[in-house]
């Protein structure tokens, strides 16, 4: 072999590796679930009240016991039961049956806002988005418990005399957070709401009765000052918006059984299984940062469930104010002086 073929060989072999390195590191893949137990999944059709079909979908261990506890899972404006599906499948490893459905607005038809969400070209958009908010979550709050009732009338055979409803837990992303708080203040067999990134539209703002109540936050919500003063109105006005929960969130953290954490190196979006989307995902961002990020997401929230409904804090107790790369506590369970006021 000649000199020449010999160092093409090498290069070639090397870009092969940095190749697969690359991917490795780079390209984002979805993880396997923490818990024990193994995973099943199905879809199911129920009727509400009305006669009406709601398509959910189901995550269970595959050996299921007797009183499982149910955690009730709401998506993002519009989007499906299968917005956060590695978080819901890691629950349900754990343990927890997860029932998921579509937001309101994803059936543009039956919407009663047909399909509006977020309008904040203008001031006077954000105030009409904010009231149109605060009606989507009350809509969404009574599909949960539409679900609920379905449940609890057998009308799912899987899982039909299998589950705990007297203690029952929703795990709610973006708007579905409000939902779950929305669902809460009308049936208090709902004792815990771990809120993902959710504004307080709807009820929530005038008092979160549920029991037990975690706030996980991105960067979001806390906006700079740069962008609560933005010239771009969209830009403004989601600033504000995100602004004017901080005093809302602080009050409530004054309660027992609240708790509010922050991953500042994340966007809204990262919170969901967006943090595993290939399409348009940050650049530099390697695989080992979205595995701690999903990590901390997934403890949390494992924590906080087997904390609400099973009695046991072991696991949260070990985790409130341990501030470390991925997490920043802001309230572990009341506010400290100051908390939650930087970048007010």
């Amino acid at each position: 072999m000649t000199l020449l073929r010999l160092l093409l060989l090498v290069s070639l072999l090397l870009v092969v590796v940095a190749a697969a390195a690359g991917w490795f590191v780079f390209v984002p893949r979805l993880p396997a679930p923490t818990g024990p137990q193994a995973v099943g999944r199905s879809e199911a059709t129920i009727r509400d009240s009305s006669g009406r079909p709601i398509t959910i979908e189901l995550w269970h261990p595959r050996e299921l016991k007797p009183s499982s506890p149910l955690v009730l899972y709401s998506p993002g404006w519009g989007a499906t039961r299968l917005q956060s599906r590695v978080q819901v499948a890691n629950l349900a490893s754990h343990g927890f049956v997860v029932v998921g459905c579509d937001d309101i607005a994803n059936d543009v038809e039956n919407d009663p806002e047909r399909g509006l969400g977020l309008e904040l070209a203008t001031d006077a958009d954000a105030a009409e988005s904010i009231a149109r908010a605060g009606r989507h979550a009350v809509q969404q709050g009574k599909r949960l418990l539409e679900i609920l009732a379905a449940l609890g009338a057998g009308q799912v055979a899987a899982v039909a005399g299998r589950l705990d409803l007297s203690h029952v837990g929703v795990l709610g992303y973006s708007i579905g957070g409000a939902a779950g708080l929305a669902a809460a203040a009308t049936d208090r067999r709902i004792v815990a709401v771990f809120n993902i990134d959710g504004g307080l539209f709807g009820p929530a703002p005038d008092g979160i009765v549920v029991d037990n109540y975690f706030l996980l936050s991105s960067r979001e919500a806390f906006p700079s000052a740069q962008e609560l003063a933005s010239p771009d109105p969209f830009t403004r006005n989601y600033a504000r918006i995100s602004a004017m929960d901080i005093p809302r969130n602080t009050q409530r953290m004054a309660q027992p059984r609240s708790y509010w954490a922050m991953i500042p190196s994340v966007g809204h979006g990262d919170l969901s299984d967006g943090l595993f989307a290939r399409a348009g995902w940050r650049p530099g961002r390697t695989n080992f940062e979205r595995a701690a990020v999903n990590r901390a997401i997934e403890g949390l929230q494992v924590a906080f469930f087997r904390s609400a409904l099973l009695g046991d804090d072991g696991p949260l107790q070990s985790l409130l104010g341990r501030d470390d790369q991925t997490v920043r506590w802001i309230s572990p369970t009341s506010p400290s002086a100051g908390a939650a006021k930087a970048r007010q």
